[in-house]
């Protein structure tokens, strides 16, 4: 026998080089081809954001005809069939070819690797087995459990090979779809146990108009926007910093956002990017920023760092992406030398049109432009302008920890040591459906001197989340639950944010100021108010603290309607409209074209705003801050929101509102049975209720702005979530920039609330957890006598009117059995000649039980993080939660304005964990 030439260096040297040449060719290829064709595709935007691969959406829809519900049984898969079912492919799967085989020759390759097609054989099988295990959860996306047709499959498979595919991205060119091209769709689908399963969409998910554009068999279907990158030569992304203390450019950040295998691991903790001298610390000396995975989930480990980054981060910074992307327009408008603000068309340059928000944004005498670059092992990368937030990441892994243990998640409830009177030993809301003390809740906490927010908190129980996540509740899930199960990305998304509700009696420190600030009667009841303070105690019944404290709406509404005038002349309610605005509610809404009640979240800009030499930030996100006294235009529901017109009340009625149908006495009614017209409508927005609308962001900074004037601060900033825009150390570009100064927080307003008022106010809310509305929240997360003690805190209970209170969830199935419209149902019974009054009875029924309103309850409180009774107030915060039902009787938990409210009681377990008053495990 002869013996086995030993392999030489050389040899090696010639496979590798066999190995590299295919490769570099293939690299040159993508940049002489492909590259060029997408950057004349697109025009200024040039290079584009994202990357399409046109193969590879191809590839994926071949799975489209495959995937079938209730696959046939079939025995495991082999790599013959693979072969003879995509014939044009055997050739390349049937084995590795000669370079493979030589190099197996030549010891340098593993002679057992299997074939191409024992891998793909593999892999059909895993992908089988991952939808089964998709489709067949408690609630899946889809509407019945799919499988794998692998007849489907090859059939699809080998008509797509060299099939000529075209694409609105790359216009006068076609692709072929490549063997390679099925095996890396495979690939992807099956990788992470399915894990991209859920980003397709789903018969079952989808709505009616999507669906009738598939096949009557078709279970899903693959979108480009589903599976688009990040260009691979658009650069680095900038980075994305929260927990900076301090300011200017020597204060380094705590963390930074990246994935797990990112090169912003690197790049984001470098200096000249996190803003530090973080290279030359001394021993002992804390460490560079450290990096947070991404958002948080909702199994997410108890210790995940996630728990740091509020949920929907990128969603709320999605429109900085164009100064965050070096490819974004508004990233090289300011830094391509050759780039013009409005160049003629065809010219080289950024063409930006005349009505853009990015056109004539660069100053005259603007320095040179330049790119904003980073050195990475020695090579120069283009990076992204990044961003300092303002979250505080303790704070914000508490505020979202907590709401994750209020709607179900026991573990983390025994992790941070969380436990409630009522529940004793037991898990925390065990007396509650699937055990969640809530089905939803949200958290907002804002630093009062500086306007920053700190914590932007959120989540909903399983069943809750089932409701808008996929085709139907689980098996676990009540199905006697009012609500219409639908697909809703939409709703799933930051409730402290996104999630809006009647803010009820939150309201009434609004209310307070304007009463206290009316000259004449505001003055004596000011006086009178601060006289009563000095003697101290719990405040008098009948006083405006004593009102506050029990939130007595009735009281609130005979100031507001002047019973002490007789009603006569009465102009509270608009003061009330107008000191709405005081607190940056009612934005936007004097033209009703505008978004009415809206405030910027990234920069703390109402929409109208313009401030000094034009600024107007077109990168702000607008959402739903608060609005008071407003009306749709035209009284028509669904128009555009206005402010309501200062018309004179009618006396008349509003004595007959005050008095009752019945003529009690106006000591003892609530004004509850008011009629008359518009007038209702006023009265309901006293209520805090009718078109009255707030999110939990912005009863936050209602309360904030509460808090700055009782401090003696003369501005205060709305709400922002930036703190600031930079770009890399030494470059043109940086956080001093004159451009990149139009995206900085927004002008400190003055304060129209006086310092008095504000102080009369607050001192009324710090007697709520002693002896008012949330004395029973306090008493289940501190004791009865703690609670008596506490000066820290000052706040107030709000519950938005929920007409099914008290109704049990079988009387709730019986009257919404089916979801019809109450219209619909009204127009069957009268077209089978039910008697008129029985068909009236029913609808009105149905329309209160069946309605959209959702059983919240509010709380907003300010309050001193070093737990002291006195000095200035220094967080404000606010929580929207949505009750849930109780096992024992299907009856909504804490029924009515004075029931326990699950809001305050998550509000004081972060605020006393905040302030060391209670002991918790550190986030």
């Amino acid at each position: 026998m002869a013996e086995r030439r030993r392999v030489s260096l050389l040899d090696f040297a010639i496979a590798s080089s066999l190995v590299v040449v295919p490769v570099m060719l293939g690299v040159l290829l993508l940049v002489a081809v492909v590259r060029p064709s997408t950057m004349a595709d697109a025009g200024w935007r040039t290079p584009a954001d994202r990357y399409v691969s046109v193969r590879h959406v191809a590839a994926l829809k071949t799975f489209e005809q495959a995937i079938v519900a209730a696959p046939p049984a079939a025995p495991p898969v082999t790599a013959a069939q693979v072969l003879d079912g995509v014939p044009r492919c055997r050739r390349e799967w049937a084995d590795a070819g000669p370079l493979q085989r030589w190099l197996r020759a030549a010891g340098v390759a593993d002679p057992a690797r299997p074939a191409p097609a024992e891998r793909i054989a593999a892999r059909l099988a895993d992908l089988d087995a991952a939808l089964l295990r998709f489709s067949g959860r408690a609630n899946a996306r889809v509407e019945h459990r799919v499988g794998l047709d692998l007849g489907r499959w090859f059939a699809a498979a080998d008509a797509a090979i060299d099939e000529p595919v075209e694409s609105s991205d790359y216009p006068d060119r076609q692709f072929k779809v490549r063997c390679a091209d099925l095996v890396g769709a495979l690939a992807a689908l099956g990788r992470a146990d399915g894990r991209m399963l859920e980003t397709l969409a789903w018969r079952g998910s989808e709505g009616a108009a999507s669906l009738a554009r598939w096949r009557p068999d078709q279970q899903m279907a693959v979108a480009p926007t589903q599976v688009t990158r990040r260009n691979p030569w658009g650069g680095l992304a900038g980075c994305i910093y929260l927990g900076r203390q301090g300011e200017g450019e020597d204060t380094a950040p705590r963390h930074f956002i990246a994935g797990a295998r990112s090169l912003q691991n690197r790049v984001c903790a470098m200096p000249s990017l996190a803003g530090a001298a973080t290279s030359d610390r001394s021993e002992g000396a804390a460490a560079g920023p450290s990096p947070l995975a991404g958002e948080p989930g909702t199994g997410d480990a108890t210790d995940d760092s996630r728990w740091r980054v509020p949920p929907s981060l990128h969603a709320l910074l999605q429109p900085l992406q164009p100064l965050r992307q070096p490819s974004g327009a508004l990233y090289r408008l300011l830094t391509e030398p050759d780039a013009e603000p409005l160049p003629a068309r065809g010219s080289a340059g950024l063409r930006v049109a005349a009505a853009s928000p990015l056109a004539g944004l660069w100053p005259a005498a603007a320095p040179p432009r330049s790119a904003n670059r980073i050195v990475v092992d020695g090579a120069p990368i283009e990076v992204g302008f990044s961003v300092d937030l303002t979250i505080d990441p303790s704070l914000q892994a508490v505020a979202q920890k907590t709401a994750a243990c209020y709607t179900g998640r026991h573990d983390v409830c025994r992790a941070m040591g969380l436990r409630r009177a009522e529940d004793a030993d037991r898990p925390l809301g065990s007396q509650l459906l699937e055990g969640a003390m809530v089905r939803m809740a949200a958290v907002a906490v804002i630093d009062v001197a500086s306007g920053r927010i700190e914590a932007l908190a959120g989540a909903l129980s399983p069943c809750a989340r089932e409701e808008v996540d996929g085709p139907g509740r689980g098996a676990d899930c009540d199905p006697r639950l009012p609500y219409p199960v639908q697909y809703r990305p939409d709703a799933l998304l930051n409730p402290a944010v996104f999630h809006a509700a009647m803010p009820a009696s939150t309201i009434k420190p609004i209310m307070a100021a304007a009463f206290l600030s009316e000259p004449g009667p505001g003055t004596s009841l000011l006086l009178a108010e601060r006289k009563a303070m000095q003697r101290g105690g719990l405040p008098a019944r009948d006083s405006l603290r004593g009102q506050l404290m029990r939130s007595d709406s009735a009281r609130f509404l005979d100031r507001m309607f002047c019973l002490d005038k007789g009603f006569a002349a009465c102009q509270r309610p608009w003061d009330l409209q107008a000191t709405a605005a005081a607190f940056g509610w009612n934005a936007g809404c004097d033209d009703a074209e505008r978004e009415c009640g809206a405030q910027g979240l990234l920069f703390g800009d109402s929409p109208d705003a313009q401030g000094g030499a034009g600024r107007r930030p077109p990168l702000e996100r607008s959402v739903l801050y608060g609005r008071l006294m407003s009306e749709p235009l035209g009284r028509k529901l669904g128009a555009p929101m206005r402010l309501m017109p200062s018309e004179a009340l009618d006396v008349q009625r509003l004595r007959r509102c005050a008095a009752g149908a019945d003529g009690r006495r106006l000591s003892d009614d609530d004004w509850e049975k008011c009629r008359g017209g518009h007038l209702v409508d006023v009265v309901a927005e006293g209520w805090g209720q009718g078109h009255a609308r707030a999110s939990t962001l912005g009863i936050a900074g209602m309360m904030a702005t509460l808090a700055a004037a009782a401090n003696g601060q003369a501005e205060v900033r709305r709400p922002h979530l930036v703190a600031s825009l930079r770009g890399v150390a030494g470059h043109g570009p940086a956080q001093a920039h004159p451009v990149l100064a139009r995206w900085s927080t927004a002008e400190a307003q003055p304060l129209r609330v006086s310092q008095d008022a504000a102080e009369v106010i607050l001192s009324g809310l710090s007697y709520s957890h002693r002896a008012g509305t949330a004395r029973t929240a306090c008493e289940q997360v501190f004791d009865a006598r703690r609670c008596r003690d506490i000066g820290w805190l000052a706040g107030k209970t709000g519950t938005p009117s929920f007409p099914s209170d008290g109704v049990p969830l079988d009387e709730l199935a019986r009257l919404c059995r089916g979801g019809a419209g109450v219209a619909k149902e009204a127009a069957k019974g009268a077209a089978k000649g039910v008697a008129k009054g029985a068909t009236t009875a029913t609808a009105k029924e149905r329309q209160a039980a069946c309605s959209s309103l959702r059983p919240y309850k509010w709380y907003v409180a300010t309050y001193r993080t070093d737990g002291s009774a006195a000095g200035p107030w220094t967080k404000a915060i606010a929580v929207l939660a949505e009750r849930n039902w109780l096992r024992r009787n299907g009856q909504v938990h804490g029924s009515g304005d004075h029931g326990p409210n699950p809001a305050a009681e998550i509000a004081l377990q972060i605020a006393g964990r905040h302030t060391g008053a209670i002991a918790g495990a550190a986030p």
